[in-house]
């Protein structure tokens, strides 16, 4: 009962396009993310139907460019929700947050599962980095492990209910993780 401070958007409902500037946009990123690759389609991070699990290979590494590519930030979306690490029982993470190149997006961490427990990456990935044809994107976004800092640093003032995410984006330094 009462005025609430926020707002609700209905982007489809059956037999009826709504037609307002946000639900046009929904529709427009929705479009977009379809189209790009997803490099961790995991169920343990909540983001497709295989396992993280079935991707670890002993020994796995890839090239310095590789990781840092992954460690570029250019924020694609963020869920402020809480899932368990999946090396970790007991471990409780922050997020989703992920990143895009505007032609693949993945888990901010994915750059920690590869490195710390061998998650393999997709092939057609790897290659993209090593060719060159994400140079463009990786000179124009240098790595930045404080990104999501920033972005919640600007919710704090950007919302009439408050932010309660921790001022770190609940971060994870590598040797914790």
């Amino acid at each position: 009962m009462g005025p609430c401070p926020f707002g609700m958007e209905v982007s489809d409902l059956e037999g009826c396009e709504v037609k307002t500037p946000d639900a046009i946009e929904a529709r427009r990123r929705i479009k977009q993310f379809d189209q790009m690759v997803c490099l961790t389609p995991f169920r343990e991070l909540k983001h497709g139907d295989e396992s993280i699990y079935d991707w670890v290979e002993d020994g796995y590494t890839v090239p310095e460019k590789v990781l840092a590519y992954l460690m570029t930030t250019e924020p694609f979306f963020m869920s402020p929700g809480i899932y368990e690490h999946p090396f970790r029982p007991g471990r409780r993470l922050l997020g989703p947050y992920c990143y895009t190149d505007g032609h693949f997006w993945w888990d901010r961490d994915c750059w920690k599962y590869t490195t710390k427990y061998h998650v393999k990456l997709p092939q057609e990935f790897v290659d993209y980095v090593m060719s060159g044809k994400g140079d463009k994107f990786f000179k124009s976004h240098s790595p930045n492990p404080s990104s999501w800092f920033d972005r919640i640093e600007e919710l704090y003032g950007d919302t009439p209910h408050g932010n309660f995410l921790p001022r770190n984006a609940g971060n994870v330094d590598l040797e914790d993780f």
